[in-house]
């Protein structure tokens, strides 16, 4: 199962390399870009600046049903 992930993810950056190596050889494509690191209950945000609300939205969606989950004893 751990190897299917990793060849899912890795299958994954290289869709993405291919996708934005199509978008910069038409030239018509802006590419903007961004990233959310979670390291606990503590997001770390990077990127472009209008890219900040909605990646701190993912954050929270991530962590709520976490927190969640640990008040009422499931996850320990």
């Amino acid at each position: 199962m751990d190897l299917v992930l990793i060849f899912l993810g890795l299958g994954l950056v290289f869709v993405g390399g291919v996708l934005l190596l199509l978008a910069a050889s038409l030239g018509r494509a802006r590419v903007r870009g961004g990233g959310l690191i979670l390291i606990g209950p503590i997001p770390i945000i990077f990127g472009d600046r209008s890219l900040g609300i909605i990646l701190l939205i993912i954050a929270l969606l991530a962590l709520i049903p976490v927190i969640l989950l640990m008040l009422i004893g499931v996850v320990r």
